[in-house]
């Protein structure tokens, strides 16, 4: 995330002798002469838009770094400075460089105190009441429990395969246009671009070309001089040409099917042209089981599963409480 720089306010410190509100560049309070304290915080001036300042002296001193206290008087000097101004005591050893950083309140959100909460009288259920929730939250428990056990109980059934059934595709792909999309500095170098749009691509921290600001509220920090610094936190919505393009490339132009009611199944034979290849092959297997006086179908894509279900030879199937298979393994 950016931090991006508005400009700079003044600040203004409470004399914690006398209660004056002096400047914040001040070092000294203007009415009773006292130094300003090590610990005291900066606060904001209430206004409803910010006074930036444009004395360049000013804004120099903001950027030059938090103010340093004399270690021998305790007297504030600039961040820069590497003898006191009072006393004349090397700052280097000792001295202690003010807090910087720190968010800074106004003067009413400093004055003003925690609103108090009443917290909202409770409405107190009747006896009634609290059983019909106790018994309606039982009835969704036990709901859920009753559910659980009739998918996860399963039990053995004993079944006979009365039925198979096949079917083995492959697809034919050949070398021809086609039209795709992508962002396009990911599109092959080879390819014809068409129409392209802008579109949101990702985020980034910092600014970007072809990005859109998004800045958070205004806030203050304090730079440990007496002058504020207005910032916002922003990120960058980046956009990007996402275009339509066309490509000579393998693309499905048939699938060629053959299916079976028996255990012998194959591939279809095909022949291809020279501009043409054998793509994905896909299989599909059907065994109907008769048990119980119900029947069962189960679907697999294991080819050597399915040629040992012969019509006639037994099976275990596990069927769960709502009646549907869940596995099957001969019964040996």
């Amino acid at each position: 995330m950016a931090r991006k720089t508005l400009g700079f306010i003044p600040l203004i410190w409470q004399c914690p002798y006398c209660e004056t509100q002096n400047p914040g560049p001040i070092k000294s309070c203007t009415s009773c002469g006292a130094p300003q304290p090590e610990d005291v915080a900066f606060k904001q001036v209430d206004q409803e838009e910010f006074d930036f300042i444009k004395d360049e002296a000013l804004i120099r001193m903001a950027k030059a770094g938090p103010d340093i206290h004399c270690p021998y008087c305790g007297t504030r000097n600039p961040g820069t400075a590497e003898r006191c101004s009072k006393c004349g005591g090397e700052l280097s050893v000792g001295g202690k460089l003010r807090e910087a950083g720190v968010k800074v309140e106004s003067v009413s959100e400093a004055q003003e105190p925690p609103p108090a909460t009443t917290p909202a009288p409770k409405k107190k259920l009747s006896r009634s009441s609290m059983i019909l929730v106790m018994l309606a939250v039982f009835a969704c428990i036990a709901g859920f429990i009753v559910l659980m056990m009739l998918l996860f109980k399963t039990d053995e059934v004993t079944a006979t395969v009365s039925d198979v059934g096949w079917e083995r595709s492959i697809a034919i792909e050949a070398l021809t246009t086609v039209t795709r999309s992508d962002w396009e500095d990911e599109i092959p170098f080879d390819a014809d671009i068409g129409s392209c749009s802008m579109r949101y691509r990702y985020t980034s921290n910092e600014p970007v070309p072809n990005a859109t600001e998004e800045c958070s509220e205004p806030y203050v920090e304090d730079t440990g001089t007496g002058i504020g610094e207005v910032v916002q936190d922003c990120t960058y919505r980046v956009y990007d040409d996402f275009c339509e393009y066309t490509i000579i490339d393998w693309a499905i132009v048939d699938t060629a099917t053959i299916s079976g009611d028996n255990l012998n199944p194959y591939w279809p034979t095909l022949n291809v042209s020279e501009d043409q290849r054998l793509g994905q092959r896909s299989e599909e297997y059907t065994i109907v089981f008769s048990g119980g006086g119900e029947t069962y179908t189960y679907t697999t894509s294991d080819s050597d599963l399915f040629e040992r279900a012969e019509p006639g030879s037994r099976w275990i199937l596990e069927i769960n409480q709502l009646g549907g298979l869940q596995s099957i393994e001969p019964d040996y």
